[in-house]
């Protein structure tokens, strides 16, 4: 019994495996697609200055790309946001899409593309929950910026702009006091100021 049942069991699982790939040569009929398209995108550097930005991928497929989307989420966004990439005209294997980016309403974006194939098979760059991330700068923000330590460009031999201001403020009060006579022909009279400050 325990015979039968084996030869029996071989040979529904011969029936089930190895017959329709041949039958399906056979008759000419086409193997199921369960390849998913290819996505090639560069990440770039990790900052990303605000205002328009355009991503590109390069999405490619043995049968067809049937759509490529973005998506998107800021640092105040609760869900990711979807934006359809759209096909170039000059290569319609790269799909790009623009967003507006500004580091005052979000200092990240978090983006991750899926791409879809005809037959329903899909692929991710990133993913929900392991996003690739960029920080927003301002523009000009990534310029060299001096360090604090450094003297001040204007400084002129160790005297602070403050310093500058303090001593103008005391000559202007010198002449304001000396300026305030009759026309009697005396001479003004001199004084000293003594100005105390933190520098700093």
């Amino acid at each position: 019994m325990k015979i039968i049942l084996i030869r029996t069991f071989s040979l529904i699982f011969f029936l089930q495996v190895v017959c329709p790939p041949v039958l399906a040569a056979q008759l000419g009929l086409q193997a199921p697609d369960i390849e998913p398209p290819a996505i090639v995108f560069d990440v770039g550097s990790a900052e990303i200055e605000e205002g328009i930005k355009s991503f590109s991928a390069t999405v490619t497929d043995n049968v067809g790309v049937a759509s490529v989307t973005l998506y998107y989420k800021g640092t105040n966004d609760i869900s990711f946001k979807p934006r359809e990439m759209k096909s170039s005209a000059a290569d319609p294997n790269v799909y790009t899409v623009k967003l507006t980016l500004d580091s005052v309403i979000s200092e990240k974006i978090e983006i991750y593309i899926r791409a879809d194939d005809v037959s329903g098979n899909s692929i991710f760059e990133g993913q929900q929950f392991s996003p690739l991330t960029y920080t927003v700068v301002a523009v000009g923000a990534s310029e060299v910026i001096p360090s604090v330590t450094e003297p001040a460009a204007d400084e002129e031999e160790g005297m602070s702009t403050l310093t500058m201001i303090l001593i103008g403020l005391g000559v202007a009060a010198l002449a304001a006091g000396g300026g305030g006579g009759g026309g009697g022909g005396e001479p003004p009279s001199t004084g000293s100021v003594t100005i105390t400050t933190n520098l700093p």
